[in-house]
């Protein structure tokens, strides 16, 4: 499908102008092609509108975007009431320009609207349908994109929150990637940056045509990967973490999407696993949601890929550890070992990165390309604490 390649330069596009974002991006992608709703959750100033934005000017959708807060009216989403048809005894909104006219909808700041909003909108997000008058009318919806700075855990947003079977998680961008950010930061504030169609609305329709029907091959009874998504499932719920009847459907469909998003010709383990990571209610679950998905052997080399999350991680903290003995004017030996470590540690990311890059798999294009970042940073810093 050559809108499949489409969909390819809108990723690429995206991850060359938003640096760091990569799994913000592959969720937000995920969620148009599959046409499920999907919550960013991160600190203000993290691009969250301006991904969205972007990417809407990038398929040539109809636009709807508003900041809610408590005091925000449903007329203010959906039209100001036709007071020609109120005279005639017919209550109805003007939706032209409004979120009943869009094609990707963007509400921020979801969790401080008020409860009229919300019942309104779970309707929406679930059927994609309106009452208007005396008539129910089909809206032509291919996203739902919302962003909250922090999750809710009001009863009351619990119905609302499970409509979101897409949850992207994310803060501000590791200090190994500043300076890429600082460069294309101020390209963009230039006016340097270029926004053109890539793909239009027809064809995104055309995306999730596919995805469902994808999704449709699932129901296979001999399905392999069927049946490491239930042992999956299983091992989540033995560890208190329940997804809803709809979300475990829902998930599937989600897959589909990935499987196109990463070229997979069909869905594979490596595609479900990708739409379970972004299931997780909060990001204290998501190191359940690993052991489910290295337990379930649901994605290839997954084991690998944990640990060289973890590797990562433990190398900037020894960086800032070895960084901090030399500032204290610690002992030589003590430094001496830290810089030995440090050494060590460069070398168990260098064989990460040969083992997860030597299949070329896409899934695996995101960490490698994190492994060098991370590589190139420790290298550096290593030869600077090294001539200190």
């Amino acid at each position: 499908m050559k809108n499949i390649n489409k969909i390819f330069e809108v990723k690429n596009y995206l991850t060359d102008t938003f640096v760091g974002r990569e799994d913000v991006i592959n969720g937000v992608l995920a969620g148009l092609i599959s046409g499920e709703p999907t919550l960013l959750v991160g600190p203000p100033g993290t691009a969250k509108t301006s991904i969205i934005d972007t990417m809407s000017k990038l398929i040539n959708a109809r636009y709807f975007y508003y900041l809610l807060t408590k005091f925000t009216e449903p007329e203010e989403l959906l039209g100001p009431i036709d007071i020609t048809a109120l005279k005639n005894g017919e209550y109805r909104n003007i939706t032209k320009g409004k979120l009943p006219d869009a094609n990707i909808v963007f509400l921020d700041e979801i969790f401080k609207s008020s409860s009229a909003i919300r019942n309104t909108l779970l309707d929406i997000m679930l059927n994609r349908r309106l009452p208007n008058g005396g008539t129910m009318i089909n809206l032509d919806l291919l996203g739902i994109y919302s962003a909250s700075n922090e999750i809710s855990d009001d009863e009351e947003d619990m119905a609302l929150y499970d409509r979101y079977p897409i949850k992207i998680f994310h803060r501000y961008v590791e200090r190994t990637i500043l300076k890429d950010l600082l460069d294309k930061g101020i390209s963009m504030e230039s006016g340097k940056t270029m926004e053109k169609p890539l793909l239009d609305t027809g064809e995104v329709v055309m995306l999730q045509s596919e995805a469902v029907r994808r999704m449709d091959t699932l129901r296979s009874t001999d399905n392999d990967v069927i049946d490491r998504y239930m042992e999956a499932i299983f091992q989540l719920e033995e560890n208190d973490v329940i997804l809803s009847d709809r979300r475990k459907i829902k998930l599937l469909k989600i897959a589909a999407a990935f499987s196109i998003l990463m070229d997979s010709k069909t869905i594979t383990g490596n595609d479900v696993a990708m739409a379970m990571r972004y299931s997780a209610d909060s990001e204290d679950y998501i190191p359940k949601i690993e052991a489910a998905i290295i337990d379930s052997k649901l994605e290839n080399k997954s084991d690998i890929v944990q640990k060289a999350e973890t590797t990562m991680e433990e190398t900037k903290s020894l960086i800032q550890s070895t960084e901090n003995a030399i500032n204290r004017n610690s002992p030589y030996n003590v430094v001496l070992d830290q810089l030995s470590l440090l050494e060590i540690y460069i070398k168990k990311l260098e064989r990460m990165k040969f083992e997860l890059g030597s299949d070329n798999s896409p899934y695996h294009k995101d960490i490698v390309n994190r492994i060098n970042t991370s590589l190139e940073f420790a290298g550096s810093r290593y030869e600077k604490l090294k001539g200190r």
